[in-house]
């Protein structure tokens, strides 16, 4: 008897909007491999070295903002099998139904009916769409580099966490990202 496949579990919140507010987010490499460079030095000297894929991964995030103009890109860390970042988003924009000029791989607008429900995919301008957007833009311009049409770079998901602004967690956060390459094992 075949096994079935593995489902991927939808941990978002029901109810929250993902337009607004401070998030730590994590992208795992697919299978943790390290595709992104290399850490040079150790403790506190310690440093990520990126790669051309890794080179290709820091200039589409810091393209994301012209993509997103709600978007605000804080402290952010690449390391040889992933990315740490802080995102702000300052809530839904009048009149995002497009992302016109876009270079990015997905329709990050999504779609929805008459009555505002999302017929398929993330909210237009929320973090899954942001998401979503950069990492199929990585991938396409990953495989075009190495010649790997359909290769996956990415593990499916990423792991987010809602930023308290009030509680000193936003600095506690952003410092455990500037220090993760002292860390590397």
């Amino acid at each position: 008897m075949p096994i079935p496949p593995k489902f991927h579990k939808h941990i978002r919140l029901l109810g929250n909007d993902y337009r607004k507010g401070a998030y730590f987010v994590t992208l795992c490499a697919r299978e943790r491999r390290q595709w992104f460079g290399r850490i040079v030095g150790a403790g506190p000297d310690a440093s990520m070295e990126p790669n051309d894929l890794g080179r290709i991964v820091l200039a589409d995030r810091n393209a994301l903002t012209a993509h997103f103009p709600h978007l605000r890109l804080d402290q952010m860390q690449l390391m040889p099998d992933h990315l740490h970042g802080i995102l702000v988003l300052d809530g839904p924009l009048v009149g995002m139904a497009t992302v016109g000029g876009s270079t990015l791989r997905v329709d990050a607008a999504g779609v929805s009916d008459s009555a505002g429900a999302r017929a398929r995919g993330p909210m237009p301008g929320s973090l899954g769409a942001i998401t979503g957007a950069f990492k199929s833009g990585t991938t396409f311009r990953m495989n075009a580099l190495n010649g790997t049409p359909g290769q996956r770079y990415w593990q499916l998901g990423y792991h987010e966490h809602n930023i308290r602004r009030h509680s000193g967690e936003f600095e506690r956060i952003a410092a455990y990202i500037a220090q993760d390459p002292s860390k590397w094992r």
